[in-house]
């Protein structure tokens, strides 16, 4: 009789959970199903690189190579003249402080002398050590195009969809199909085209770190991608979206892209991003990306200029 009134209250408890229970569950499922809904909304991204972080190329080449012959530099000894001293060369016509004075006296500058050695000593230094000039990337390029896709199939969207799907970034032939198939993709979608844009970093006497640049490339439009999952709105399957496209390559050599102001622009721009791409070996790394990825995904024409305002209306 003792224990009685304790397991009747034992009871009431559990009677009087077993409603917050249920509650606590269907929260759970509906926080779960919200979850998976925010999850859903990511946008296609693919790439790699080659030699490392995705992509392989194929061969040797590239980087540091030990061995080799190491080439030796002798300085000849200096030059007397019969009508002078010349400590830097010979001069006809007496002592000359500026080097080879020919038959007219005429040196050549101590300074360009000392610099024309020293960048023969250090191409000799690089060839020695394996250190090529074409190991350097010669461009970082970027191409952007938005588009309406009245039909999730037959446009951009499912091109690149299949695209993506069938991408191998472990290879550098697949890597290269990537990249040229994206271009195809874009091509035949032209009828969908809205707007543009491009940016191009080339190598030149002042700016080399092109490496640098296609990473800053890269982190900027990922971070453009990612914000703008935040503005999809959620829809049934196969809803017609605007979308927007970005393809980021690395090139051991290259010229700057086309400026956009017409569709003509930005389809030779998409060709010549093709044709470079398919000379050998001169692709080191590329990034696809596209917005909205998930076909219950939709972007409207006025977030998609928000969230990528360099767009220019073709």
């Amino acid at each position: 009789v003792a224990h009685g009134p304790s397991r009747s209250a034992s009871g009431l408890v559990r009677m009087q959970q077993g409603p917050s229970a249920a509650a606590a569950l269907a929260m759970a499922a509906t926080l779960g199903t919200a979850q998976a809904a925010s999850a859903a909304r990511s946008g296609g991204h693919v790439g790699g690189r080659v030699g490392g972080g995705g992509g392989g190329r194929r061969g040797g080449g590239g980087g540091y190579r030990g061995g080799g012959p190491t080439n030796v530099i002798i300085a000849p000894p200096p030059l007397f003249s019969p009508f002078g001293f010349s400590p830097f060369g010979f001069s006809p016509f007496g002592f000359s402080p500026f080097g080879f004075g020919g038959f007219f006296g005429f040196g050549i500058p101590a300074p360009l002398l000392l610099l024309g050695l020293g960048g023969l000593a250090l191409t000799s230094f690089r060839s020695a050590r394996g250190i090529e000039a074409a190991d350097a990337p010669g461009a970082a390029l970027c191409l952007q195009v938005a588009c309406y896709c009245s039909d999730r199939t037959d446009s951009l969207y499912g091109r690149l969809q299949s695209v993506a799907r069938t991408a191998d970034t472990q290879s550098y032939e697949g890597l290269q199909r990537l990249v040229s198939d994206t271009c195809l993709a874009m091509l035949r979608s032209s009828k969908d085209w809205m707007a543009g844009r491009v940016v191009s970093a080339t190598a030149g006497v002042f700016t080399n770190d092109v490496e640098s640049r296609y990473n800053r490339l890269v982190v900027q439009e990922r971070s453009k991608w990612e914000e703008e999952q935040g503005n999809l709105k959620r829809t049934s399957v196969g809803e017609p979206t605007y979308m927007v496209a970005t393809l980021v390559i690395l090139l051991r050599e290259g010229k700057d892209l086309p400026a956009i102001n017409g569709a003509s622009d930005l389809r030779e721009a998409i060709s010549q991003i093709a044709a470079d791409v398919g000379v050998e070996d001169n692709l080191l790394a590329a990034e696809l990306l596209w917005t909205p990825e998930d076909s219950n995904d939709v972007m409207d024409r006025d977030d998609m200029f928000l969230s990528f305002p360099e767009l220019v209306m073709l």
